[in-house]
């Protein structure tokens, strides 16, 4: 947030040479990415021919350019501004249709203790981050949804967040390529990420920045019946592109009478949006009309919450960051004189961006040691661990320091959400020490949309070096696409040897050169020690088992006929083990009682998928899920790949979705032997998780496909679609994928190149 110094302002706020330390920054690099084929997979040989599609009706613009289109030939997100906002329309907004989320926001499951990593955690704060999305070099006024290279950023830890907002800004659409553009007072949430906050439970929000340069007098316009046109469209842009509201950063001064309408415009919006509706106000505008920061919450910026007559306003506030314990004890107190749940309603702000690991205002004031917290929490910048990590982030192990980072602040010095707690004083020059950090598992309970059959991961991170469906590879282009990342575990990285010591010995992570489906497969690799049973704690889970469920894992070891040494571990809600007593720090773990159960001898040097039927636990309910590491006598270099796990019932893998109907291309952009393809479809009303897009080679698709994309959605731009030598046509093909997993018969279509 842009900082407007003043009398409560201190010093470390300002940046170097005077500097808005918050001001938006920009990248710079280069590079459209082209197309890269690979002969892998056919396709289905009963598919019918496919139709051959021309340049005329629907393909007018076949011949156009991809001037309109990013350096990556795909649409992009901009900003708006008030005239913008009044006259929206999905009609007249270019692409608009591109950026939608239909993914829905999942419901979350009761918290469990007995299963969290600190037992005794209250489980009523509430986390609330405002980050940039993907980081793009190049491209931060560019908001791709997706693109085709490595060097992007993907959250993942949604299990501690309740609320996203995407923080950065965009040009108003016109503006792009002009040297100081003009931004937009709104922003939409990356959809992308709508999809993955989602799929993990959690709100997305889109984003007000005020001050722009333009009138603000057209954002409070009101209308003789009391309306307000602009609070109208919020909600209607809202619902359309499928997100769950708004960031209010109202930041510079404006009116008394401007204040008053803004108050009003709340108001009103409150009373009309849809249940469910969030507005977050961020601590600085108060009903004067000027900015003066409270750092804590107040009869000055309650009135942005709750009028006086007890009329709901906003939803929640944002403070300022600048708290201490005494204002942190006065503001939970001032909610609960409101009627006012502290926990729902007042976020204490962290400059996660600004102070990285080395915070000022210690967390611990929100969360004193052995007591309730105060408030709930807000981050502003945990996209930071990129930033800060040193070198190239265009390779996998270029990245690898900026995911540790990202572990070591979502769950702590260690890396590990059951042993946090910082070693070193919370404030010292070296920022970028985790040491003097918590972690957020310390004082935030991790979460858990797990509920229902059935849940089915392939450990998809959301970018990678090249792509694979069903154990095959597929494509060989990096990619990035956080709206297609599965639900992640829970906990990051929970390991245990059998004495409940962390087990060094072995170690976990993502990896990007073998995957079963998707990106990234889960490796766990390092030495057993002889007798020593390890456990890897994956899930959290509620899932009532009846007699049909069964649970299967696909995992290879690299090598055929080998003992597997691995197993898997359901811990049900009548024997999870014990709270642990005392100190909710004190490093210990509950004690849990999983059953085991064993699988075996590899049968393959690829992928082993292994079921088992859990009809012998009918009437229990799962709480969490483990794998575990086994082996009487030492090994050296074990190494073992998981590449799905599925909790599911009978026939939920078998039943594939119906063929997609209505498979066209609606428009393309041709520039210099390569083409952007805009595809369509009907978006099935249920039973889909999602679509798989191929580009098939050979004379009239008769040769191998490769991947050129996934979504939930009924649209998608794919770009950088090569003329290969000889080709007068492309042939592409569409697969509806089940909940369960199981893939439709394709649909088929063709373009002839002009």
């Amino acid at each position: 947030m842009a900082t407007t110094p003043g009398d409560d302002v201190p010093p470390e706020s300002r940046g170097e040479g005077g500097v808005d330390r918050r001001a938006f920054l920009r990248y710079v690099s280069a590079g459209a990415v082209g197309a890269t084929a690979l002969a892998a997979g056919t396709p289905s040989a009963s598919a019918e021919a496919p139709p051959v599609v021309t340049g005329a009706g629907p393909l007018a613009g076949l011949t156009g350019t991809l001037a309109e289109l990013s350096p990556m030939g795909l649409p992009f997100l901009h900003g708006y501004d008030a005239p913008a906002i009044k006259a929206w329309s999905p009609d007249t907004d270019p692409f608009a249709k591109y950026f939608r989320s239909r993914v829905p926001l999942a419901r979350r499951i009761p918290t469990f203790a007995p299963t969290q990593a600190h037992p005794g955690l209250d489980d009523r704060p509430r986390l609330m981050t405002l980050a940039n999305d993907y980081v793009e070099p190049g491209n931060f006024a560019l908001a791709h949804r997706y693109g085709y290279h490595l060097q992007a950023y993907a959250l993942r830890f949604w299990q501690y967040v309740d609320m996203f907002g995407s923080w950065h800004g965009l040009p108003v659409n016109g503006e792009y390529g002009k040297e100081d553009p003009r931004f937009g007072t709104i922003n939409l949430p990356n959809p992308a990420w709508t999809d993955a906050a989602h799929r993990n439970g959690v709100k997305s929000l889109g984003c007000w920045f005020w001050p722009r340069p333009e009138n603000f007098a057209e954002f409070v316009e009101k209308r003789p019946d009391g309306s307000f046109p602009v609070a109208d469209k919020l909600v209607e842009m809202a619902a359309y592109f499928g997100f769950d509201g708004y960031f209010i950063n109202q930041e510079a001064a404006i009116t008394l009478e401007q204040t008053a309408l803004l108050h009003e415009l709340f108001s009103y919006l409150a009373r009309t949006a849809p249940p469910g509706f969030h507005v977050q106000w961020y601590d600085s505008l108060t009903m004067a009309g000027t900015v003066r920061y409270q750092n804590e919450f107040n009869a000055t910026n309650s009135p942005w919450i709750v009028d006086a007559d007890g009329t709901r306003v906003c939803s929640s506030i944002f403070l300022n960051y600048w708290w201490s314990q005494e204002r942190l004890r006065r503001s939970h107190d001032h909610a609960v004189a409101l009627g006012l749940d502290p926990y729902e309603v007042v976020f204490a702000g962290t400059e996660a961006g600004l102070n990285n690991f080395s915070q000022p205002y210690d967390p611990r004031w929100i969360f004193p040691e052995g007591e309730a917290g105060r408030t709930s929490w807000a981050f502003l910048g945990t996209e930071f661990p990129w930033r800060l990590a040193p070198g190239d982030k265009s390779t996998v192990e270029g990245q690898r320091a900026a995911y540790a980072f990202e572990r070591q602040w979502w769950s702590g010095p260690k890396q590990d959400p059951a042993q946090t707690g910082r070693s070193l004083p919370p404030t010292g020059t070296d920022k970028g020490n985790p040491e003097r950090w918590d972690g957020v598992a310390h004082t935030v309970v991790e979460k858990s949309v797990v509920g229902t059959f059935p849940f089915v991961t392939r450990f998809n991170a959301g970018t990678g070096e090249k792509f694979f469906v069903d154990g095959g590879l597929v494509a060989e282009r990096p990619w990035f696409n956080i709206g297609i990342q599965d639900v992640l575990p829970t906990w990051q990285w929970w390991l245990r040897s059998a004495d409940g010591a962390p087990a060094e010995r072995l170690t976990v992570d993502y990896d990007y050169t073998r995957a079963y489906d998707g990106g990234t497969s889960l490796a766990i690799s390092g030495a057993l020690a002889a007798d020593d049973a390890v456990e890897l704690r994956l899930y959290k889970t509620r899932l009532p088992v009846v007699p049909d469920v069964h649970l299967s894992l696909t995992y290879t070891t690299g090598r055929a006929g080998a003992a597997s040494h691995l197993r898997v571990g359901l811990v049900f809600t009548d024997a999870p083990g014990r709270a642990v007593a005392g100190d909710l720090h004190a490093g210990d773990v509950p004690a849990s009682t999983p059953i085991w159960l064993d699988a075996g001898r590899t049968g393959l040097a690829g992928w082993n998928r292994q079921v088992w039927s859990l009809a012998p636990y009918a009437g229990r309910t799962i709480a969490a899920v483990y794998v575990g590491f086994h082996s009487p006598t030492a090994v050296d270099d074990y190494t073992v790949h998981l590449g799905e796990f599925r909790l599911e019932r009978r026939g939920d893998a078998d039943r594939p979705p119906a063929k997609p109907r209505g498979f066209v291309v609606e428009d393309a952009r041709v520039a210099d032997g390569g083409a952007t393809a805009f595809l369509a479809w009907e978006l099935a009303p249920a039973r889909v998780w999602y679509y798989d897009l191929f580009r098939l080679g050979g004379p009239g698709g008769s040769g191998a496909r490769e991947w050129v994309g996934r979504t939930y959605d009924e649209v998608y731009a794919v770009p950088g679609l090569e003329r290969r030598a000889g080709e007068t046509e492309t042939v592409l093909e569409l697969v509806a994928v089940s909940p369960g997993g199981a893939a439709s018969p394709p649909a088929r279509l063709a373009f002839r190149w002009p």
